[in-house]
């Protein structure tokens, strides 16, 4: 979860006064029971496990990405591994944590591994740039900022110092750097930090992997600022590279999809919105079922632009089955249903079903009581 500006939420678990997303993750896991079935009872090496993990996380399946580290890290803790193989099996699990949301677990596991990097005389200190960077992220994702800038500008010393400047390492630090400076508000620094991590991937040859976030980032960066002509380019090319890199249906492709729905339904063009948003909901169905936080998401989204096109019996059914899913997902009283229902009632009064309408606000204003959340205005939604 990423943002522009201290005083926005994070982006994919509230739809108002979010200007700036990229990839709303989860803050509670779900592990299927296939994934647990599949290895449950079987002597699975730690080696296989990190393998299986690598490939869940490349693929975009980051829940059983992370069923699968913490297995390797539950095998390290009682093998003999050497320092380098305890970090490596550390920032794993801790970046599988950090993509999904669950900051408080990654953390310190994170500071684990630098604590090893740090002191031990036998450890491959390859490993440190990378731990470095996805502390900045986490700290800026986290609004820690001042912590987060310390670690990036760490990690781009050393990367530049150690390994070789087209590295791909180098794209994720530069590009950590812009949106921490965007979350400050330095334009010209973030602005220049992603045109400099695109330069570094296109020299490069970079995969999507490494191309594609950049591309989007910078787009979002400019779509805040409302330079539309100049952002759509840049997240057409991050589509085009993201389905030939990945495929059609991969979930990066489909959170491209999602940002472009939304760039589109910003500026008022529902259509095009609706066919992104149509195409992303429907790879997020196929790959993850209906109970899945990025469904129940998009679902919502659908539904708000459908809304805008007058479309009311499907839009009534895609908020109903977004509610229902972040309820299983996060539970009947927790900060993302009172957003889904916030929307809902929206909704109920613009069809002139008011008495269901503020039974919904009257459970959200509870929630939001609950959480200590302050509903702000806003005239835009964001996911």
């Amino acid at each position: 979860m990423r943002n522009f500006g201290s005083d926005s939420m994070t982006k994919r678990q509230e739809i108002a006064n979010v200007p700036f997303p990229l990839k709303r993750m989860v803050l509670t896991l779900v592990l299927a029971l296939s994934i647990a079935g599949s290895i449950q009872g079987q002597d699975v090496k730690r080696e296989d496990l990190e393998q299986r993990g690598s490939e869940a996380r490349n693929s975009g399946n980051y829940r059983e990405a992370e069923y699968n580290f913490r297995l390797a890290l539950e095998r390290a803790e009682v093998e003999n591994v050497s320092d380098t193989q305890m970090v490596v099996a550390l920032g794993n699990l801790a970046e599988a944590l950090r993509i999904i949301g669950d900051y408080s677990g990654a953390e310190p596991l994170f500071d684990r591994a630098l604590r090893i990097l740090r002191n031990s005389s036998s450890v491959d200190t390859r490993e440190l740039p990378n731990i470095l960077t996805n502390l900045g992220m986490l700290y800026q994702e986290t609004s820690r900022y001042t912590l987060s800038e310390t670690f990036f500008d760490e990690a781009l010393q050393l990367t530049i110092r150690d390994l070789r400047s087209e590295h791909r390492q180098l794209v994720r630090v530069l590009n950590g750097l812009g949106l921490l400076y965007a979350s400050i508000d330095k334009k010209k620094q973030a602005e220049a930090s992603f045109k400099r991590a695109i330069a570094v991937a296109e020299r490069a040859g970079s995969a999507g992997s490494d191309l594609a976030p950049v591309l989007t980032d910078l787009a979002l960066f400019y779509e805040h600022q409302g330079k539309w002509k100049t952002a759509e380019p840049l997240l057409l090319r991050a589509l085009e590279i993201a389905e030939k890199s990945f495929g059609p249906e991969h979930p990066e492709t489909a959170a491209i999809l999602t940002e472009l729905g939304f760039f589109y339904y910003r500026q008022a063009k529902l259509a095009q919105s609706e066919q992104m948003l149509r195409r992303s909901l429907q790879t997020r169905q196929r790959l993850f079922g209906a109970s899945d936080p990025t469904v129940a998401f998009t679902s919502l989204l659908l539904a708000l632009v459908l809304t805008a096109r007058q479309q009311y019996e499907e839009s009534r059914l895609l908020y109903n089955q977004s509610l229902k899913a972040e309820e299983q997902i996060f539970g009947l009283r927790s900060p993302e249903v009172a957003t889904v229902l916030e929307e809902f009632a929206k909704f109920l009064h613009k069809i002139k079903s008011d008495e269901e309408a503020r039974a919904l606000e009257s459970r959200a204003k509870s929630i939001r009581a609950e959480t200590g959340y302050v509903v702000r205005p806003s005239t835009s939604h964001r996911p």
